[in-house]
């Protein structure tokens, strides 16, 4: 099962028009067609005037923490 993520912000936030709103939905890529596995969380959005899709890559810390107290969290590289 897919985890998908939606985000939304409006003119009340300061960041888009009166009658307008920003959203973000985002998910942990797990194939090669990122757009297909957005689609479900874009189809709650209805009418959407643009559409930017991205990817990032996403980096796990490969040390033993228990080890070397050092406690690195995963990160995504923008």
């Amino acid at each position: 099962m897919h985890t998908r993520y939606v985000f939304c912000c409006s003119y009340s936030h300061n960041v888009a028009s009166k009658g307008k709103f920003i959203a973000f939905v985002s998910a942990q890529a797990e194939t090669d067609n990122p757009e297909k596995e957005l689609k479900p969380g874009i189809d709650l959005l209805g009418t959407v005037d643009e559409l930017f899709i991205d990817t990032y890559d996403r980096y796990e810390p490969s040390n033993d923490p228990s080890a070397d107290n050092c406690f690195i969290s995963t990160a995504s590289i923008f």
